[in-house]
């Protein structure tokens, strides 16, 4: 189209007086690039249509759940073995295959017994700060209804509410008021 454009111009250009009728097969020129209602929809179902295919492309990257090995599981999410301090009890890691355009990072759930001293670190570790707000408690209480039976099952007031920064709340750790005979506290936490 553009081509045809471009030669139509250079023929109008060499005939006398050229210059009205060059402006004005021109401008007839690129009306008739502007698309017609007719493509303006063909392109906005294809613009759908791809948009679709990628939420599908996402949904569908190949992950593998790995459970049972908690000291594997918590290494690989807390970057060091397990530390004296902490007992893990339950634990769920979903990794997901590398794909081109796709961030990839691992999701988890963790059931700790842990100290204090843990809790401060690595609510720095994760930029997680404490709520009880309504907000926090929906979001916590709709990511408990897709977790592992056995994640934060008392109610949520039974718990001191951790959120990430993030708009979307990512990671998300809930600690038991009650500390254990020992002193450490039970801890969920996950990210998805």
């Amino acid at each position: 189209m553009v081509v045809l454009f471009a030669i139509q111009a250079m023929k109008n250009s060499l005939r006398v007086g050229s210059s009205v009728r060059s402006f004005t097969a021109s401008r007839r020129s690129f009306r008739s690039l502007v698309p017609t209602p007719m493509y303006r929809e063909l392109i906005l179902i294809i613009l759908a249509a791809t948009l679709v295919g990628c939420r599908s492309y996402v949904e569908s990257t190949p992950r593998q759940y790995l459970e049972g090995d908690h000291p594997a599981n918590y290494a690989r999410i807390f970057r060091e073995p397990v530390p004296s301090e902490v007992t893990v009890v339950n634990s769920s890691v979903v990794t997901y295959s590398f794909r081109p355009g796709v961030v990839t990072t691992d999701d988890f759930e963790f059931e700790l017994m842990v100290s204090p001293r843990w809790i401060e670190k690595e609510a720095k570790r994760f930029y997680l700060g404490k709520s009880d707000g309504e907000f926090i408690q929906k979001e916590l209480g709709a990511r408990r209804e897709h977790a592992r039976p056995w994640y934060a099952p008392k109610p949520l007031d039974q718990y001191e509410l951790y959120r990430d920064a993030t708009s979307v709340g990512y990671v998300h750790m809930l600690v038991q008021k009650e500390p254990e005979t020992d002193g450490r506290h039970r801890v969920f936490i996950s990210k998805h």
